[in-house]
């Protein structure tokens, strides 16, 4: 079987049979971000694999055309429609542009799912941001603002009135945001699920359910870890019962057959649960890993094969107890070290850990958004009481943990710093 995956999602090609052969169309943050591929995979590299002018360019030009993949594959958002466009154009399997659409524009996505009679947060377009229509009033008493296409809560913000929805206008517009297509949703009290699993011939074929410690909005506004605990299928019953046919639903509504999804919930303090966003591609952070030691399904190796042919259910072998995952919080300053890999799987309870900042990077400030973070604990315990101690104790031991220096340090602070004790010594030689 042959796959092009634009962009390269790096679990999926590690997690990738031997029986796929895998090409990436390679874009140039990518190249430049220094990542590795595993070794044998095929490359095409253009300027911007998102650009759909770029990809088939640069396709064309590396000899692919029609009838050369089975199936397009994407994980990166900005990604997902210009694979809808090659498969289209390519011959080959994957979702079509009208369904990403619904995927992608959380207007367009809540206007379908409301269409098909399912619970969802109410939802008004503002067709440009910069520039509020005359007379503009906030529709709901408490709303969330942000870009029609957005992701990763980036230009996110939790309004309640009209002098401050006017503020953030004035703000993008000042800042030159580069998004102006934005949307007011409906505030919604509650707490915030979510629901991850894939798809084969329109039947849902794996469901993982999990929580939120506090909604992830809520976390990065407050510049807290965002920490997700996973729900056991058998200890959790009545939370799969209630979310299931909801899921199963929604997706029906937005077109999505084969592949995987990550799909977002509120359960309101009645328990009634309303949709809230989906995506078609798999989890950010931790959730993947997550998944992967507490059911035994690995949803970048399944939502990949699910797209290239038929797939039946997966074979799920749950493992007892609470799986929960942190963020490890960044420290601003020129990060000089932190604990390894391996000292963290050491730490009681952990069972997974992943780091992505390099030393030497230089952090301007705390989470903005849900894409800043210095790393990822799963851990895996018997309660739920001893897993929210375990997440915050990790996340204050990794953090103090962290050595940086100031971003513009002054000599004084040089001088002072410990690791400069020798520089300020002099010795002489005796003779």
């Amino acid at each position: 079987m042959r796959l092009l995956m634009v962009g390269a999602d790096l679990p999926a090609l590690a997690a990738a049979a031997s029986d796929v052969d895998v090409t990436v169309l390679l874009g140039a943050t990518t190249r430049d971000g220094g990542l590795p591929l595993p070794d044998g995979v095929r490359t095409v590299f253009v300027d911007d694999h998102k650009s759909i002018d770029a990809a088939v360019n640069g396709l064309l030009r590396a000899g692919f055309g029609p009838g050369s993949f089975d199936a397009v594959y994407a994980y990166d958002d900005p990604a997902l429609m210009t694979a809808a466009m090659l498969a289209g154009l390519l011959g080959a399997r994957g979702p079509a542009p009208e369904t990403v659409a619904r995927f992608r524009d959380k207007f367009l996505q809540k206007q379908a799912v409301r269409e098909a009679g399912l619970p969802v947060t109410a939802c008004t377009l503002i067709d440009d941001i910069r520039e509020l229509p005359d007379g503009f009033r906030l529709p709901y008493a408490r709303a969330v603002v942000k870009p029609v296409a957005g992701m990763a809560t980036q230009s996110t913000h939790v309004v309640s009135g009209d002098a401050e929805l006017a503020r953030i206008s004035a703000q993008c517009r000042a800042a030159g945001t580069a998004a102006r297509n934005f949307v007011v949703e409906e505030f919604v009290t509650g707490e915030e699920w979510f629901a991850d699993g894939y798809l084969s011939e329109g039947q849902l074929r794996f469901l993982s359910l999990g929580r939120y410690a506090q909604p992830c909005l809520s976390a990065v506004l407050d510049k807290a870890p965002v920490q997700t605990y996973l729900l056991d299928p058998v200890a959790d019953k009545d939370a799969y019962e209630l979310a299931s046919p909801l899921v199963s639903a929604a997706l029906s509504a937005l077109g999505l057959t084969d592949g995987v999804f990550h799909m977002e919930l509120f359960q309101r303090p009645d328990g009634s649960l309303v949709f809230s966003e989906c995506a078609a591609r798999r989890a950010g952070g931790p959730i993947r890993d997550q998944i992967l030691w507490k059911f035994g399904v690995d949803l970048a190796a399944d939502g990949v094969r699910a797209l290239l042919e038929p797939v039946g259910p997966a074979r799920s072998q749950p493992r007892d107890g609470v799986v929960a995952a942190t963020f490890l919080p960044l420290r601003p300053g020129i990060v000089l070290g932190y604990p390894s890999a391996a000292e963290v799987l050491a730490q009681p309870d952990v069972v997974h850990a992943r780091l992505f900042v390099p030393k030497g990077m230089r952090i301007q400030g705390n989470a903005a958004n849900t894409f800043a973070r210095m790393g990822e604990i799963v851990v895996h315990t018997a309660d739920l009481d001893t897993a929210r101690r375990r997440l915050t104790e990790l996340a204050d031991w990794f953090t103090a943990h962290i050595e940086v220096l100031p971003l513009a340090p002054t000599l004084r602070e040089l001088y002072t710093d410990p690791r400069n004790a020798d520089f300020v010594h002099a010795a002489t030689a005796t003779g």
